[in-house]
């Protein structure tokens, strides 16, 4: 994901784009900023008002270029209206993400009626909600004009009509936030993806898309302190001395010490990403909204009971044949001599007809699955503890920081996705055996992988129909027990359509995906990084490549190959781990 602007000031980028084409050359020039003033991220973009004599096929290109000036409230872009759209043409209600001006046709289909067509990459709602669109999706605005004065201007717009960026336009304009709520599991935050315009006012906009609420894909997973129906009581955040001054008018605000600071961390953990910010005071209708430690400024999530996350440190380990070897992470790659292995281990050893392995997360357990994929493993240290036969066709096992152990396959026709609680005594049948975890979005699908995020709440889930067809890529929020067992998937967010192959995933951070595959038939597969808001980007290629885990985001990925390589990414190449045929990650 991009971080331009979260933490770091940009430099002012000037553009100039004309009503009817060409490039403006009499713009005055721009006074600077004084000496020691702070820059809140600045991008303007000027245009042209549209020309005398234009044609209705000129006025639409004109306005909807004029449309990416967002500068005095659009009034370049309102010039090309007659006085009735004025009001009602709404610019911040979407955003429709075209490659280049060579992607846009103008059509006059009638008499002062002329229809816009953009072959269309990505839309991003009010919300901020990127959603990257199927291979050669179009979108259509038919606008209609009328004469005033002698010159044509547009009388009415589409009531779905925003704005309308180029690729271009867009990198220059937006960029991608993340908007933190608070893990339903425990004190963690956890991060949506929201595209939100530059320059003046982003405080105020990371604090409005706070406000929004949980989105659907993780309702349940997540919670938000903040209650439902509070707005900002002075409608602009101001920053001050790097302070950033939020006012906001709720009636349902408590004297909760916990859910204040919940408040806290969403405020602090969001807004601070605007340039020039790093730290918020927080006020309910103009009176100091205190945290339990007194102050109403907020400057350290620490402080506010959310401290750093930190998993045990659990070197990964190298399968050789049978045995299990640990490695550094910094050794992984290292063309030195190799590590043989130790004489003794805390690991089993492995048989040949047990594939897909997974590691806890404290390193203390490996599951596999067997080679018909019909049955489930696991080991604690070198002690077998529990083979179960829970369905067919079952997937690579995955852990979870919550303890749980997550895999997925058939059972009596259906699909399914179970759960393990692999911190209980095995032993005891009644709280080890595998729990359905309901996910009604999954019928007429077959699971191919399944990886949970770092903070244990969201979980990606690779599908193909039953023909092993029409690959999908989906997140979807974990709804859990009081006892922290999984019960549901909340509905999902589906992410990367351009995909026509995907074989596996893994998480690279808290807010981006690793997918294995391909757009077309013809490109050898690589990994894909997919945000959870924003366009993908391809890796190296790596041919027969099956699985990807990582030992160090995404430079650290690595992928295991038909012909039975391990291999970590190096740059744009890849190279080989060693003698192993699989890597385990902890909770990977």
């Amino acid at each position: 994901m991009r971080r331009r602007y979260a933490g770091a000031l940009a430099a002012t980028a000037l553009l100039a784009v004309a009503g009817c084409g060409g490039l403006s050359t009499s713009s005055a020039i721009q006074p600077g900023l004084e000496v020691g003033a702070v820059q809140e991220n600045e991008v303007r973009v000027e245009v042209n008002p549209v020309a005398p004599g234009s044609s209705p096929q000129q006025v639409v290109q004109g306005f909807i270029r004029a449309a990416a000036a967002s500068d005095d409230e659009y009034q370049v872009a309102r010039s090309y209206l007659a006085s009735g759209p004025q009001s009602t043409w709404r610019p911040n209600s979407s955003v429709v993400v075209f490659g280049s001006d060579t992607e846009l046709d103008y059509r006059l289909t009638d008499d002062g009626t002329v229809t816009a067509v953009a072959r269309a990459i990505a839309r991003i709602d009010g919300s901020g909600r990127y959603e990257e669109l199927p291979p050669k999706s179009t979108v259509k605005a038919t606008f209609r004009l009328e004469r005033t004065g002698g010159e044509w201007r547009i009388s009415e717009v589409p009531d779905t009509f925003g704005t309308w960026l180029s690729q271009a336009d867009l990198d220059r304009l937006y960029d991608p936030f993340r908007i933190y709520y608070v893990s339903a599991a425990d004190h963690r935050l956890v991060p949506d993806v929201r595209w939100l315009q530059l320059g003046t006012g982003l405080a105020t906009r990371l604090a409005r898309a706070l406000l929004t609420g949980v989105p659907d894909y993780l309702r349940g997973a997540v919670r938000t302190d903040i209650p439902t129906g509070t707005r900002l009581a002075v409608d602009a955040v101001t920053t001050e001395s790097g302070t950033a001054k939020v006012d906001l008018a709720a009636s349902k605000l408590g004297n909760d010490p916990g859910q204040r600071q919940n408040l806290g961390a969403q405020f602090l953990a969001t807004v601070t990403q605007a340039p020039g910010v790093d730290r918020v005071s927080l006020r309910l209708e103009g009176a100091d909204l205190q945290m339990p430690n007194g102050d109403s400024t907020v400057e350290s999530l620490s402080v506010l009971g959310f401290p750093s996350p930190g998993d045990p440190d659990v070197k990964p380990v190298l399968r050789v044949g049978s045995t299990l070897v640990p490695v550094d992470p910094d050794d992984v790659g290292d063309k030195g001599e190799r590590v043989s292995p130790p004489t003794t281990t805390t690991y089993p050893s492995v048989q040949p007809g047990w594939a897909y392995l997974a590691m806890s997360r404290n390193g203390q357990e490996i599951a596999a699955v067997g080679g018909d994929r019909a049955q489930l493993i696991r080991w604690r240290g070198t002690t077998q503890v529990q083979l179960i036969a829970p369905g067919t066709q079952l997937t690579r096992p995955a852990y979870d920081r919550e303890d749980v152990l997550w895999v997925a396959g058939r059972s009596n026709g259906a699909t399914r996705v179970w759960a393990v609680n692999a911190a209980a005594d095995p032993g005891d049948a009644t709280k080890s055996t595998p729990q359905v975890v309901a996910a009604g979005w999954l019928d007429n699908r077959t699971v191919v992988s399944l990886k949970l995020s770092p903070d244990g709440q969201r979980i990606a889930v690779v599908t193909t129909d039953r023909a092993g067809a029409h690959p999908r890529v989906d997140v979807a929020g974990v709804v859990r027990q009081p006892n922290g067992l999984p019960a549901s998937l909340a509905r999902p967010l589906r992410l990367a359509p351009t995909l026509t192959l995907a074989r596996d995933v893994v998480w690279v951070d808290d807010a981006t995906l690793a997918v294995l595959g391909r757009l077309t038939s013809s490109q050898v597969i690589r990994p894909w990084l997919v945000p959870l808001g924003g366009p993908i980007a391809a890796g190296p290629e790596i041919a027969g490549a099956r699985t990807i885990t990582t030992v160090n985001g995404e430079r650290g990925l690595v992928v295991t190959t038909d012909d039975q390589q391990v291999l970590i990414r190096a740059g744009s190449r890849w190279q080989s781990v060693g003698e192993g045929t699989d890597l385990l990650v902890a909770a990977r």
